[in-house]
């Protein structure tokens, strides 16, 4: 009788144990480095593979192969905050693909993000920096589809509450990882189910990642900002059952 080889069942691609959906400028390579920096994490190189917004294949595997160099046992994951503001079918892909996935938030008082925002982006949209730009180029720019989306926190949550369950999604402030990155960080590798404490320096858990010199933002379009960016704040502090770090949250 002829030997027979036993077959195997195919093996899965390895995809992402967790992914960080954003917010844009909002401490999402401050985070990066900090995964880097734990034993048991591993993140994709570029910080930012945008698979799901610019390179999308329908193919489990196309994704997979970014996560291949992920060493043995440890998690991996990768951070685009482009994410935050994926249609709802794509996120739907997401969770089809990856239904155990864990979700990374990072947010920003509004008024700070956009103004990081306009600080990177601006000179492309009007072809100078933010200093030489008037108060109502800024507004423009503020009322931008796509930068409007970036820091309305509630839709974006509840884009990808309407496919992942409130357990899967971790949200983080900016704001406290300034003043206490330790239990920040704490809080995520609690949630990523890996041992806090190998991956805490508490030197390197300060360090600012792509600060700028600050540049102060026109008193008008301030107050113009806060009155249309904190106007969901209360309901997503309601969403979140916590206080929010800024405004009237």
């Amino acid at each position: 009788m002829p030997f027979r080889r036993r077959s195997r069942a195919p093996r899965r691609p390895r995809l992402p144990d967790f992914i960080g959906i954003g917010a844009m400028r909002a401490g999402t390579s401050w985070l990066r480095k900090q995964l880097d920096r734990h034993p048991a994490l591993w993140t994709a190189t570029p910080k930012e593979l945008h698979f799901f917004d610019r390179h999308f294949e329908d193919s489990p595997s196309a994704y997979a192969a970014h996560f291949a160099a992920a060493p043995p046992g440890a998690l991996a994951g990768e951070i685009t905050p482009a994410y935050a503001v994926l249609p709802g079918e794509r996120i739907a892909t997401v969770r089809r693909w990856i239904p155990e996935a864990k979700l990374l938030f990072m947010m920003r008082d509004p008024v700070a993000r956009f103004w990081s925002h306009a600080r990177k982006d601006f000179p492309q949209f009007r072809g100078k920096p933010v200093d030489d730009a008037t108060v109502g180029e800024l507004a423009d720019f503020a009322q931008l589809p796509d930068v409007a989306r970036r820091g309305d926190y509630l839709a974006c949550l509840r884009a990808w509450l309407e496919h992942f369950p409130a357990g899967q999604i971790h949200c983080a402030f900016l704001e406290e990882a300034a003043g206490d990155p330790v239990a920040v960080l704490r809080a995520v590798f609690e949630f990523l189910g890996v041992d806090p404490e190998p991956g805490i320096d508490r030197q390197l858990a300060g360090r600012r990642e792509n600060a700028r010199a600050p540049v102060p933002m026109p008193g008008s379009l301030r107050e113009q900002l806060e009155d249309e960016l904190y106007r969901d704040m209360g309901p997503l502090a309601e969403l979140l059952g916590r206080e929010l770090p800024w405004g009237r949250g």
